[in-house]
């Protein structure tokens, strides 16, 4: 039996609205955003398929324009292939600063200094880093920092959310007696009053 390439794979993937239906038995589901869903595909290497929901299938070129600036840099994951409406790119193994909250994974000062860094280098580039979150920044396996989900990467307005987040880290994080394990819906609340600007950040 001929195996399918990603292009076909993707064809099976039925998304309504920003709500996935039904994809093919190839993928596992890893996660889903604002504009996308995103399937691991397992094979001689295993990669991450990222598939636009349908009101957003252009914005896989825009997100492929980006990471091509960012030229394979050490900080981001490898843009493998860019079809339509979906995204090819390398399996990162490992967990957001999200999960890290959840499971009381310490956050180090060294890994803030690897967002800045990639950060910066974007910059460098002539991007513009923004909507960098809790669950755009992985910590791999083997203890490396990959940003991810850079399509907004080319927009004018500043971004305060990874400068925000680092306020936080410093002023409260890194205290003694701060806890380091949260329940999700801790977490979802304090972004939730973040978004209404009720915080004292």
């Amino acid at each position: 039996m001929k195996t399918k390439s990603i292009a076909e794979l993707t064809q099976g993937v039925w998304l309504v609205d920003q709500k996935v239906k039904e994809f093919p038995e190839e993928f596992s589901l890893i996660g889903q955003g604002r504009s996308a869903a995103v399937f691991k595909l397992e094979g001689a290497r295993t990669l991450a398929v990222k598939v636009f929901y349908p009101a957003y299938k252009e914005l896989a070129h825009k997100e492929a324009d980006i990471y091509s600036k960012l030229e394979n840099h050490v900080y981001y994951p490898e843009l493998i292939e860019v079809g339509e409406g979906y995204l090819v790119l390398e399996y990162l193994n490992g967990i957001t600063f999200y999960d890290c909250l959840v499971n009381g994974v310490p956050i180090t000062p060294s890994m803030v200094a690897m967002v800045d860094e990639a950060l910066n280098y974007a910059r460098e580039c002539g991007l513009n880093p923004s909507d960098t979150h809790l669950k755009n920044i992985i910590l791999t396996k083997d203890h490396k920092i990959k940003v991810i989900d850079v399509v907004r990467f080319t927009q004018s307005e500043e971004c305060p959310h990874w400068s925000d987040l680092k306020k936080a880290y410093y002023s409260y994080y890194l205290k003694r007696y701060f806890p380091k394990r949260f329940a999700p819906l801790f977490i979802e609340l304090i972004i939730r009053l973040y978004r209404k600007r009720l915080l004292p950040i």
